[in-house]
């Protein structure tokens, strides 16, 4: 009985060894027997639990149920035993014997269910440690196995942390901003706030009432147009919920405009409907290269090419001869083309196409070398520039065509150097015609013009010389010699 005081309470796991740990799905626990207490008086009485720290749960009538639980007795424990179960019944020990199955069994699902959950928190948290008694127990890090994926250094984890963390407060800034309706959820009763529409710097509201007259002015506005719509368009139906509204027909009002009898109106229609045919057929013959479209298999029609006033068709060989004689054609003037214009690139689709140079052949005009070509262009660019600038010399009066904006000169006719010019005087035609009289002598008698004889003229058509006097139809002759004569 020492020894069974001793082991109360105990459990037989206290060992260091994980040999009672899961193996085969299950988890044996070691069973602890009450003092004092009997067999007969487990099978009436209560079942004794004890629940340890490590969640063990423990039944003290479960003594035979697990063979590794070995209790040293004295031999009058042992005498004692026998005679209590001696004097025991067989309904008594068939009873025991059910309990004790019942017992283990239940034993054995709550250690499965304890090593599932162990399993299942194992995996679920990975990042908790593994505790385990045992020295030689080992394993790989779930976080630096070949196969993990890469992390990131701590530095670059807190930045991560700080920059998610500063983005989370920017969107719920952002979220506040956008959303002034949503209501300010906190848990910190010290906190308050003005409201968003009660502050200083919003913007003015309108009053209750003027607020209800202005939804009473829009309602009627809807009304009105709602009104004007019916009476714009009576063709649409009227739409109403209530059954014991009814109105009048508006095309047989008394104030309704006179309607014509059916007799006309069908009349109306097939008058339409002729001109829509005549329309159609007319179409038809003025453009023959429209197609003809119909739905009815059984009509038929003559070709309009084959009918027997259709205008006189060439033949098939005329036709190809004339596709001939049309494509000799256009390639002589390809040919014409490409001999009036040499520059113009030869286009072909075929890699395999290849001719000679028109200036690199034999029977090409001789060309200059180089430098008398580039000799040539110099000499051309320098008579160009000197032809400009003759031009420009000779007429001032053009303006300077430059696209240089920091270019700028002066002007030469306001120039410093530039001749001041007198003013002008009115002269009259009297002061004119003396002028020009003045300059013609003026110009006769410094022209330092030869001797001049006069001859006149006789009856006869002869020239007299050496006359002394002089008529009327004598001529002058100026600047003219005596060889001329």
């Amino acid at each position: 009985m020492n020894n069974i005081n001793n082991h109360e309470g105990s459990f037989a796991s206290a060992n260091t060894s994980n040999v009672n740990d899961v193996i085969g799905g299950r988890k044996t626990q070691p069973i602890a027997i009450a003092a004092g207490v009997s067999l007969e008086s487990r099978t009436e009485g209560a079942v004794l639990v004890s629940v340890k720290s490590d969640d063990a749960i423990v039944f003290s009538d479960e003594a035979e149920s697990v063979p590794s639980l070995e209790l040293e007795s004295d031999d009058e424990e042992t005498e004692d035993e026998e005679s209590v179960w001696s004097d025991g019944d067989e309904e008594e020990d068939e009873e025991d014997a059910e309990l004790e199955e019942g017992l283990a069994e239940r034993l054995r699902i709550l250690a499965d269910a304890r090593a599932l959950k162990n399993l299942a928190v194992a995996f679920l948290h990975p990042e908790q440690p593994v505790l385990t008694t045992d020295g030689a127990s080992k394993g790989r890090n779930f976080f630096n196995r070949p196969s993990a994926p890469e992390q990131l250094e701590d530095e670059e984890a807190d930045e991560v942390a700080d920059i998610m963390e500063d983005m989370a407060k920017l969107k719920k800034a952002a979220r506040a901003y956008m959303h002034p309706e949503d209501k300010v959820v906190t848990e910190d009763a010290t906190l308050f706030g003005r409201n968003y529409y009660g502050r200083a710097s919003a913007p003015e509201m309108e009053d209750a009432s003027d607020a209800l007259e202005a939804a009473r002015i829009l309602a009627d506005a809807r009304a009105l147009k709602q009104s004007a719509v019916d009476y714009m368009h009576p063709e649409v139906g009227v739409k109403t919920t209530d059954g014991a509204c009814f109105a009048r027909c508006y095309f047989n009002r008394f104030s309704a405009p006179e309607t014509e009898e059916d007799e006309f109106a069908d009349e109306r229609a097939e008058i339409l409907a002729d001109a829509l045919a005549l329309k159609k057929a007319a179409v038809d013959y003025l453009h023959p290269e429209i197609g003809v479209t119909c739905v009815d298999p059984t009509l038929f029609g003559r070709n309009y090419y084959g009918r027997a006033s259709a205008p006189e068709m060439e033949d098939a060989s005329d036709a190809l001869e004339a596709a001939r004689i049309l494509a000799d054609a256009r390639a002589l003037k390809q040919s014409a083309v490409d001999y009036m214009h040499p520059e113009v690139g030869v286009k072909t689709t075929d890699g395999a196409c290849f001719a000679r140079c028109y200036f690199n052949r034999f029977s090409a005009p001789e060309t200059e070398e180089d430098e008398f070509a580039d000799e040539r262009a110099e000499i051309l660019a320098d008579a160009l520039a000197l032809k400009k600038a003759a031009v420009d010399y000779l007429h001032p009066e053009i303006g300077v065509t430059c696209v240089d904006p920091t270019l700028f000169g002066r002007n030469y006719f306001n120039r410093y150097s530039a001749f001041s010019e007198a003013p002008k005087k009115e002269v009259t035609p009297e002061q004119v015609a003396s002028g020009d009289l003045a300059s013609l002598a003026a110009k006769v008698k410094g022209a330092n013009l030869p001797s001049t004889k006069s001859a006149k003229l006789s009856s006869a058509d002869n020239v007299v010389w050496g006359a002394a006097k002089k008529s009327a139809s004598s001529v002058n002759l100026f600047g003219l010699s005596e060889e001329v004569m």
